[in-house]
């Protein structure tokens, strides 16, 4: 009977003192109990409850019942078929520096944190496979993360982050209730294009809150210079902009400034290439700062329910698409019609319909596409092709291809542009058009 071990191991707010296995009291815990019950039950084999229970703030007061401190970063280990269950404990990380939690390589694994604050310019919550585990691979793959919420209070700092430097985050979902953040939210990176796939994982931050930033900040930062591995990612966030937000001692509440628009706040900025985004953004920033397409950005679609500020598109190859829930029609930009023989792309991340106005003079009209995306990037998302093998070589992107018609144009006429396909125009007296965005 000795070999037989308790069904589940347990982390309370009085541990063990109130009957739980590992806590605050533990002996010479630096993380409440919590890094000496991850390791015990995976020694043991079994899964992991952290209890939690009431908190918040009344009355200017916070309620310090469900609080766990952390003295140094909790690692999370790798694992396989493991789960860490719990409720809305809150999770105060008090290092200077360093992140509050790192989550190792896992798979077919489930997380549910509580609130996890913290005010380091490290990332709060960093997932970063570096350990060969499971099946012996260095990976996340098959695993879900669910985190009430996350608190950056450090203007250099970041909510969650997905660093695939090191191995594959694959195949997951990734849940917050809120991202509480002043510098950055959340982060995606695979090293600049010289990590490992970071691929067909799913990301929800129902509240991306951004009200006690000050400026330079943003809400999901997509990629970095040079990234091609962050591929094939479905997101639904929204951004609310700052709002200059601080705690007033004599009020004993948050308060926030009367109509301030901070300076460089980005809802989102996008590297990456071929993610489905469904994304809101509300209150004020600068113009084009709600979202922005970088160089590197292409083949990018974005359901766009509220982007009050507009876009800015730096794309080299403009293929990003935004699909806005109104209707923009005649009030998107009507561009000057090119000189003849003079390409124009469409740049405005959206599917227009050209209507000509005047026809001019035209003698002939070419149409050209955008070229070809190579589909299947990376060709398949297999731990032992993505692991094992060298990498794959991949053909170039097909070059664009045109279409002429030796032929004027008529007064009425309606053609499309998708983003980045473009137009030119052969002609002796100068034609006009009108520009209508589709839906």
């Amino acid at each position: 009977m000795s070999s037989i071990r308790k069904p589940y191991v347990t982390a309370t707010l009085q541990g063990p003192d109130d009957g739980g296995d590992f806590g605050p009291h533990t002996p010479g815990t630096k993380t409440s109990g919590l890094q000496e019950a991850v390791h015990f039950a995976h020694e043991q084999c079994r899964d992991l409850h952290i209890w939690g229970g009431r908190g918040g703030l009344h009355d200017g007061e916070g309620l310090p019942h469900n609080v766990y401190y952390l003295d140094e970063p909790l690692y999370i280990p790798w694992s396989q078929d493991f789960t860490l269950g719990g409720g809305n404990y809150v999770l105060a990380y008090r290092g200077e520096t360093g992140s509050a939690i790192h989550i190792d390589s896992q798979m077919n694994c489930r997380y549910k944190f509580g609130l996890i604050s913290s005010s380091s310019p490290d990332p709060v919550v960093n997932i970063r496979p570096e350990t060969p585990g499971p099946d012996d691979f260095t990976v996340i793959t098959a695993s879900l993360f669910d985190f009430s919420a996350i608190v950056s209070q450090h203007p250099k700092g970041v909510g969650l982050v997905l660093d695939s430097s090191h191995g594959p985050i694959i195949n997951s979902t990734f849940f917050a209730e809120e991202t509480n953040s002043t510098g950055t939210g959340v982060y995606l990176t695979d090293a600049g294009g010289e990590g490992y796939p970071l691929s067909n994982n799913t990301l929800r931050i129902p509240y991306g809150n951004q009200y006690h930033a000050r400026g330079d900040c943003t809400g999901l930062r997509l990629g970095d210079p040079g990234t091609k591995k962050i591929l094939h990612n479905m997101f639904e966030m929204s951004y609310h902009a700052p709002r200059g937000a601080y705690f007033d001692p004599d009020k004993k509440a948050y308060v926030t400034m009367d109509a301030y628009v901070a300076e460089n706040a980005i809802g989102a900025d996008i590297f990456a290439q071929s993610n489905f985004l469904t994304l809101s953004c509300y209150g004020k920033r600068q113009p084009g700062e709600d979202l922005i397409f970088e160089a590197e950005a292409k083949d990018n679609t974005i359901h766009a329910l509220s982007l009050p500020n507009g876009i800015t598109n730096r794309a080299h190859t403009p293929t990003n698409k935004v699909v806005y829930n109104k209707a923009i029609g005649f009030a998107v930009e009507t561009p000057s019609f090119p000189s003849s023989d003079a390409w124009h792309v469409n740049t405005t991340s959206m599917t227009v319909q050209v209507l000509i106005t005047s026809p001019g003079k035209v003698t002939t009209w070419t149409l050209r596409d955008a070229g070809e995306t190579v589909a299947l990037k990376p060709y398949n998302l297999s731990l032992v092709d993505t692991l094992n093998y060298p990498p794959r070589l991949l053909m170039p992107d097909g070059q664009a291809q045109d279409q002429e018609i030796k032929s004027g144009l008529y007064p009425g006429q309606i053609f499309i542009l998708d983003p980045g396909e473009a137009v030119k125009f052969t002609y002796d007296d100068l034609p006009c058009w009108r520009w209508k965005a589709m839906r």
